[in-house]
């Protein structure tokens, strides 16, 4: 799944601190376990997306280096053309 489509790190991270809150306001030691761990996983699911959005910004910047390549490499192409051109004329 894309970025666009996925909630961001702070909203997972805000899921995560309910359900600290939820875990501290509890006094049932087994129910404050399993809530502590729901937190936990959320903290994890934020991280995920954290990687997900670094991943696709590197990728982006990896195409557009990429794209700046080839145009160097199409205008050098070009100006060395140009210049045959005109030693053959």
């Amino acid at each position: 799944m894309g970025a666009e489509r996925m909630h961001s790190p702070k909203y997972w991270l805000r899921r995560a601190e309910e359900f600290h809150t939820k875990a501290d306001n509890c006094q049932f030691p087994e129910t404050k376990a399993a809530l502590r761990q729901v937190a936990k996983n959320y903290e994890d699911l934020a991280r995920q997306a954290q990687q997900i959005l670094d991943n696709e910004q590197s990728s982006k910047r990896r195409r557009l280096e990429a794209r700046e390549v080839a145009q160097e490499y199409l205008d050098d192409e070009r100006a060395i053309t140009s210049e045959l051109r005109n030693r053959m004329n």
